[in-house]
């Protein structure tokens, strides 16, 4: 699958981008993609967190969220790590 994550914001506000193509297995795969076809919560916190822009191209289909950290389920959070660990 491939992916386009885009971090911006925080105190410096130095954005961050990461793309790419990722082998997950399918049961992380599934519940990434269920995750990314709810509705994101919203977040009513003032804050000067991230805000994370995530979008994934599978088979013809693209998905994009996007979140902040307050709102940034587990799953999301769980796949930026992996992606981010790969990059280096």
């Amino acid at each position: 699958m491939k992916y386009e994550i885009f971090i911006n914001g925080g105190f410096a506000n130095i954005p961050k981008q990461y793309n790419g193509e990722i082998s997950l297995e399918s049961s992380e795969k599934e519940e990434l993609l269920k995750t990314l076809n709810e509705k994101p919560q919203v977040s009513r916190e003032i804050h000067d967190g991230f805000i994370y822009h995530i979008k994934i191209m599978e088979e013809g289909t693209e998905m994009r969220s996007v979140y902040d950290e307050h709102n940034l389920p587990p799953v999301i959070r769980t796949f930026i790590d992996t992606v981010l660990s790969k990059e280096q």
